[in-house]
């Protein structure tokens, strides 16, 4: 990728700039230069920007990149063309922005937008895309690398890789992670640590369920089990059950001796409760059937009247039968006299119908004559509707050719009045060279009024100052006049206490005098007047005086330091004051003055200010230059819409031209037409036309419907006679089929009569078989009496075995035995049931306590193997590098094998770089530091060890090298292009002379070099340059210098 051509606009410093790389074709080196804050490096940000729609590092949003000095109505964008792989490539980026509306007052927000634009090798355009999405896919798939990794390979900050080189393990650690996204390893340290740690807790967690089953398990000894091995508390455990599970086989024995003597009684007593019941069963049902045997004679009569019944109930549907069939034979043969009389009646009506032929077939020679008329004329209507909407369609042409010449004119009028505002606007934009000058120089005097107001804050600041060292000193020479009181004070308590103490001391000294020794006060040998004894001081306020003396002393040194600091105080003060004083009235002076160069400058440059008072002329100068840009602006756009308005105009002229051509050619056509039309309707009224076809329409739609309705009457006729004939005969073999039928079931009835003697006429029976809730209680009544009967037989031949002889055992005893063995079975059932649940609780917690032990068991392992694993990983081994430091060992390796061929043919072979082997004291020292191999010295030393040029020659060749590795690993892009961003201010004479050198040799790879700097040597050892220059109001100018 090599870069042709980046204009700016709006964009950082820059206004309307264009850098065209392809001016520096002819010395590949050339140098970038410029004050500081002049926007050399913004240059980069601004192909980042149109390549990737982000800055370079990230620190401003494209947002913040638009241009302080942008006026509302000029956008941001930035145009960025360059070749690859024998293509070229135009992308324009605009940032999202806020301008204000073409038309009408107010802002609108614009959203960002992007353009790519492919060409091929002639020059000719081939596709171009608009869209985000496709345009970031696009660079991403033809560069194949992202914002972050252009910068690296692009812009090399040559400083940080001088101060790489020197750094430690650690701190290239996080360079090279950054580089080469190893911070998985670090993230998977982490991810261990944790994993570790939540596994400890798993662990604590399981040994405190542990420690709870040891409390839950029921001992029947109760013996501890605290301070004995899980191993042994589950052996104890499992001896408790084996021992548990014999008393429950001892319990179960008992449980089933007593189940077996309760059986027994159960059986005895149940067996003499049967034969009670069944003693007395057979008394009552002998009863019974006498009783029955009794009302035998009553049943056999009811049985013979439902016999009868039953015979009635089925001869009753064959006799209801033969009646239904006589009343059908009487109502047919009255169906069949009404058929005759209709059908009598419908033959007297068809042959009417047959007599009126020839009337129908003259009407249908009229209904013939009617439709040849119709269609003739039908005919000629669409003819004559066709010619009266061409003559209206005739009458709107003439009228819009009317209406597209007034059009016209109006046109005209606006497009003359439009070129007459052109002009004006013209004249007023005339005058923006003028207001931009008038801008800039309200800027520098607003700058230096602000310089000015400034000085003035600090002035009154120094004042306040001043005035506060006043203060300052009164209060100190107050504490001064206090502390020497306070100290006359004190020093007169401190005579009286020392006169106390003296007078203290003289009595204790007195009671130690031998007579005859001299006196250590006085020399006399003899006191006669001497003090009572019951004077002399106790020794407590012998010492409390001299606590009290000792206090004093040290007040009065206080005071005194504190003396020597109020007048140490006052001197500085004092000095200070003298100082302020006379920087204030020096200040002063050159207020008036600045104030005096402000006010001629305002009155030289714009007249109508007032200057008396500064702040209101800036104001003043601020609103006109306001008024000023917004008339600007507003014919900027003005006479945008006059540009838009004007193509607009002329095409809607052309368009108007056309229309009223092309309807004179329809005008033209319609008079054909219409002459061609009224040709084909001579001898014709058009007027009646329409209303002759539709009388004949009417007259054939109602004769053709009267003789159709006659010719349904003479088919309906004949429908109707055919049908009664056929109903007739139906009718007839009705008749006969009823007839058989009746004879019979007459027959049937006959022979059922015959075969009793109780009914002698069918209308008995059908009398009879009337009394049907007689016979439901006949039937229930012998139902009931035979099933009784047949039960209390069956159940006397079963009892047949039972004596009524036989004596029975007493239920009452049998009972009481009965119950007192149930609730000793009861009572052993739940002292079973006690231990069982006992021994399933303990089984449980057995089962429990193992499984969890087990588990507690394998984390632990599984512990052990994170602690170690992550202790691996992190470096906590003989050789001190985690699984991090040794991947990246293995990319710096690379980066240094190919940073060797770069220093080794810019040294001349003498040095190579070298990873160090050696095991440091601490981790941050081990795995990750570069030594220098010196072929002269025959020896490697550390990186720091070199001078400036040498370390710049390293950085270099180190930040060649790593821009080369990440260029291969991103799909080995060629970038032809390369930044030196800074690095060049600390070298002194030689090491600049070598790092020119360095460069000069790289430039002979066919590589575009551009360093960044704006150190003076490189300005005359670079032949071609780039010079970035302010025009002090903040914007940047780009200026070309190529020899």
């Amino acid at each position: 990728m090599k870069p042709k051509k980046l204009t700016l606009k709006n964009f950082g410093p820059f206004i309307d700039e264009t850098i065209d790389f392809s001016k520096l074709t002819d010395a590949p080196l050339f140098l970038i230069t410029g004050k500081t804050g002049a926007g050399k490096t913004t240059i980069f940000d601004g192909m980042t920007y149109a390549l990737f729609g982000e800055t370079s590092g990230k620190i401003r949003s494209a947002k913040e990149m638009r241009s302080l000095f942008a006026t509302p109505e000029e956008e941001t964008s930035v145009l960025f063309s360059f070749e690859h792989q024998q293509m070229s490539y135009e992308i324009e980026r605009k940032p999202e922005q806020v301008l204000a509306k073409r038309k009408g007052n107010g802002n609108r927000k614009q959203a960002a937008k992007v353009s790519l634009t492919i060409f091929d090798e002639k020059g000719k355009e081939i596709k171009q895309y608009t869209k985000r999405s496709e345009v970031d896919q696009l660079i991403k798939e033809l560069l194949n690398l992202d914002a972050k990794q252009f910068s690296q390979i692009v812009l090399l900050p040559q400083g940080e890789f001088r101060n790489f080189l020197i750094s430690s393990s650690s701190e290239k650690e996080g360079v090279l992670r950054n580089l080469f996204g190893s911070q998985f390893f670090q993230q998977f340290n982490e991810q261990l640590k944790e994993k570790a740690k939540l596994q400890q807790q798993k662990l604590d967690h399981l040994e405190q369920e542990l420690t709870l089953l040891r409390k839950r398990f029921v001992m029947m000894n109760e013996e501890p089990t605290e301070n004995v091995s899980y191993e042994e508390t589950i052996a104890l455990w499992q001896h408790e059950q084996t021992a548990l599970e014999e008393i429950i086989l001892a319990e179960k024995a008992k449980l089933l001796k007593l189940q077996e003597q309760q059986k027994q009684i159960e059986n005895d007593y149940y067996r003499s409760e049967s034969l009670n019941k069944s003693y007395k069963e057979k008394t009552r049902l002998i009863q019974r059937k006498k009783e029955l045997d009794e009302k035998e004679t009553v049943i056999v009569e009811k049985r013979q009247w439902i016999k009868q019944y039953e015979f009635a109930q089925k001869l009753q549907d064959t006799i209801a039968r033969s009646h239904e069939y006589v009343s059908d034979q009487l109502e047919m043969a009255t169906k069949e006299r009404a058929y005759f009389e209709q059908l009598t009646h419908k033959e007297q009506l068809y042959k009417k119908w047959l007599e009126q032929e020839e009337e129908r077939m003259a009407l249908q020679k009229e209904i013939d004559g009617l439709s040849k008329d119709f269609q003739e004329k039908k005919i000629l209507l669409p003819i004559a509707d066709q010619w009266q909407q061409k003559q209206v369609d005739l009458k709107e042409l003439q009228e819009e050719e009317q209406a597209l010449h007034e059009k016209k004119r109006v046109i005209s009028q606006e497009e003359a009045q439009i070129l007459l505002e052109q002009q004006k606007i013209q004249e007023q934009l005339a005058e923006q060279e003028e207001l931009q000058e008038n801008r800039l120089h309200y800027e520098k005097l607003r700058q230096e009024h602000e310089k000015h107001q400034e000085m003035i804050e600090q002035w009154n600041e120094k004042k306040e100052q001043i005035e506060s060292y006043r203060v300052q000193l009164n209060e100190i020479k107050s504490q001064y006049e206090a502390n020497q009181e306070y100290l006359s004070q004190q020093t007169e308590l401190l005579d009286r206490l020392k006169s106390q103490w003296a007078s203290q001391q003289i009595a204790r000294l007195q009671l130690l005098l031998l007579p005859g020794q001299p006196c250590p006060v006085c020399g006399a040998t003899e006191h006669p007047n001497q003090q009572d004894r019951h004077e002399l001081p106790e020794k407590e306020e012998i010492v409390a005086l001299e606590q009290k003396l000792a206090q004093t002393e040290s007040v009065i040194d206080q005071i005194h330091q504190e003396i020597g600091r109020n007048e140490a105080d006052r001197t500085k003060i004092s000095e200070q004051l003298t100082k302020l004083t006379e920087w204030c009235s020096a200040k002063r002076e050159e207020i008036a003055k600045n104030e005096e160069i402000l006010k001629t400058k305002i009155k030289k440059t714009f007249i109508f200010a007032k200057v008396s008072d500064l702040v209101v002329s800036l104001k003043e100068i601020d609103r006109d230059l306001t008024a000023q840009i917004s008339v600007i602006a507003q014919a900027k756009k003005a006479q945008q819409e006059i540009l838009e308005k004007l193509p607009e105009i002329t095409d809607r002229l052309k368009e108007i031209e056309q229309y009223i051509d092309q309807n004179k050619e329809k005008i033209q056509q319609t008079q054909g037409e219409s002459a061609s039309l009224a040709k084909q309707l001579e001898k014709i009224d058009t007027h009646t036309l329409s209303a002759d076809v539709k009388y004949l329409e009417e007259q054939i739609a109602s004769k053709t419907q009267r003789l159709s309705k006659e010719m349904e009457q003479g088919l309906s006729y004949s429908q109707e006679i055919n049908l009664l004939k056929t109903q007739i005969d139906t009718i007839h073999e009705q008749q006969i089929k009823n007839d058989q039928k009746l004879e019979s079931i007459q027959e049937k009835i006959s022979e059922k009569m015959k075969e009793q003697d109780y009914f002698k006429e069918t209308e008995e029976i059908l009398s009879f078989v009337q009394q049907e809730e007689v016979y439901n209680e006949a039937v229930q009544v012998t139902n009931a009496y035979e099933e009784e009967r047949l039960i209390v037989e069956d159940r006397l031949a079963q009892l047949a075995t039972i004596s009524l002889e036989e004596e029975l055992q007493d239920l009452n005893d049998l009972k009481e035995q009965l119950e007192r063995i149930k609730e000793e079975v009861t009572k052993q059932q739940e002292s079973c049931y006690r231990w069982q649940e006992q021994k399933n609780q303990n089984q449980q917690i057995i089962e429990e306590f193992s499984s969890i032990y087990q588990t507690s068991q394998k984390q632990l392992d599984e512990l052990i193997e994170l602690q170690q694993l992550a202790q691996t990983i992190n470096g906590e081994n003989p050789r001190k590098t985690s699984l991090e430091r040794y991947v990246l060992q293995v990319y710096l390796q690379e980066v240094l094998q190919v940073a060797n061929s770069q220093l080794q043919r810019l040294t001349k072979n003498r040095y190579q770089f070298e990873l160090a082997e050696e095991v440091g004291s601490y981790r941050g020292k081990t795995g990750l530091e570069i030594n220098i191999y010196d072929d002269e010295a025959g020896m490697s030393r550390g990186a720091h060890t070199l001078s400036g040029g040498e370390s710049f020659i390293a950085a270099l060749s180190l930040a060649l090298a790593l821009a080369e590795v990440i260029q291969a690993q991103t799909g080995g892009v060629t970038i032809e292009a390369l930044f030196i961003d800074e690095g060049f201010g600390s070298l002194d004479e030689e090491a600049l002379e070598m790092a020119i050198e360095a460069l000069e040799t790289i430039e002979s790879e066919g590589r575009m070099i551009g360093i960044i700097s704006h150190v003076r040597e490189l300005k005359e050892r670079v032949v071609q340059q780039i010079r970035i220059s302010t025009e002090g109001s903040g914007q940047s100018k780009v200026r070309y210098h190529l020899g």
